[in-house]
Order: C-alpha cells, then sequence, then structure tokens
C-alpha cells in the first residue's frame, strides 16, 4: 500500500481508479490518507507502527510530518534503516507493539528473498508461516509508549498483522485515544476468527461510543 510517489497515484486516480464503483477498497484507502494529510498542518507527528520498508512513513515526510516509525521485523528493518536511519525527521524503533510488554515470536513467511513479503510477517502463526523462520522480537505497551509522547499526535497509521486488536482495546479502555488526531487501522480478521471476532466487537464499540477518529476501515 501507498508504493506510489504521490504524483503517480493522483495520475492513476483520474485516469481509471476513480471510475470504479465503488473504488477498489486499498485504493479509497489510499486516497483517503492522501486527503487527510492535505488537510493536516505541517510539523505535526506521525506515528507508523509496521512500518516495513517504509513506504507510508515516506509519504508522511514528504506532508512535513516527524515520523516514529515501530518495524520488528529484521529483513524489512534493514530497508527501513538504510532508507531514512540517517533522516532526523524519522525515529526508528525496531519493536513490535500491543496490549502489554514481553516478548513474542514474530512469524515470517518462508519467501524471505522477497522483502514485500515481511508485510505478512506477524505474531500470529497462520499457513503461509509454514516451514518460514521465526524470531523473538520485543513487545512494548503500546498506551504506555503513548503517554510518554509529550507533543501532540497527529496521526497513528497501525498496519501490524493482528495486534491491532489488543492495541485498539488497550487504547479505548485506557481512553488515550481521545489526545490522538486520527487514527487509521488495517484489520486483519483473515487470521483467526477470534480476531475477527474481537474487531466485530471493536466496530461495535466505536461506533455505539461515537468514536469519530478511529477508522477501523483504512486499508
Amino acid at each position: 500500500m501507498l508504493q506510489e510517489s504521490y504524483l503517480e497515484f493522483v495520475l492513476r486516480w483520474h485516469l481509471y481508479r476513480r471510475w470504479h464503483r465503488p473504488p477498489r477498497p486499498k485504493r479509497q484507502a489510499e486516497f483517503d490518507f492522501h486527503q487527510l494529510m492535505k488537510s493536516l498542518p505541517r510539523h505535526g507527528l506521525f506515528i507508523d507502527l509496521g512500518a516495513n520498508v517504509g513506504d507510508v512513513t515516506r509519504h508522511a515526510l514528504s506532508y512535513g510530518m516527524k515520523v516514529i516509525a515501530f518495524e520488528p521485523d529484521p529483513r524489512a528493518l534493514k530497508i527501513l534503516k538504510g532508507r531514512f536511519g540517517n533522516d532526523e525527521r524519522v525515529t526508528i524503533i525496531p519493536k513490535a507493539v500491543g496490549g502489554s510488554a514481553r516478548t513474542a515470536i514474530l512469524n515470517q513467511r518462508p519467501d524471505t528473498k522477497n522483502v514485500r513479503m515481511t508485510e505478512w510477517s506477524s505474531l500470529f502463526e497462520v499457513p503461509e508461516h509454514a516451514n518460514g523462520p521465526a524470531v523473538e522480537v520485543e513487545v512494548i505497551d503500546l498506551v504506555q509508549f503513548l503517554r510518554g509522547i509529550e507533543e501532540p499526535i497527529a496521526v497513528i497509521k497501525m498496519d501490524i498483522e493482528g495486534a491491532e486488536a489488543e492495541c485498539i482495546e488497550s487504547m479505548l479502555d485506557d481512553g488515550i485515544y481521545r489526545s490522538i488526531g486520527h487514527v487509521l487501522v488495517e484489520t486483519h480478521e483473515r487470521l483467526s476468527l477470534d480476531l475477527a471476532n474481537r474487531i466485530a466487537v471493536l466496530r461495535d464499540r466505536i461506533s455505539r461510543d461515537g468514536i469519530t477518529n478511529i477508522d477501523l476501515g483504512w486499508g
């Protein structure tokens, strides 16, 4: 997602993507992302949870944001650091996030030569990880981390392959979501029935409580 430059995206959108009725979900999410980012003041703080190789981080920087990028997968992290390790606007944290602090196993796909496959690295183990490597990673307590941020958070983007449920649950229980501008979440119900049920409960809770700054339909 968001692998194209903004100009490439806009060109494709106006040539043919917008004519899909309805637009394909990922293309619509990209359009909504750019519209949101254009509406925000520059120099805000963007937190990229599950930064992978940094495509979303790159776009956030192009809109004048400062970025804190979390990425636990060693292969993706190497590229992320190569792209942004010397950029003073970017803080890279080589850890996963969750509802509690702990160590956990990050499951990876076996096709390690294609770094794009690291987008599917997950704390959940599913059949597509069969015969793939697994590494122990540190998981930080997301709410505790956010409590330590002393400046306003404009956007949190969350694409963390299943861990979004525990993170959003913790943010809602704590109430810290109220101090964040926008939370863009890609959900992964396909990973398990339990996860799908938790996401359904979260959707209902967000709707029932009239919460407008958490978007579980992003991505």
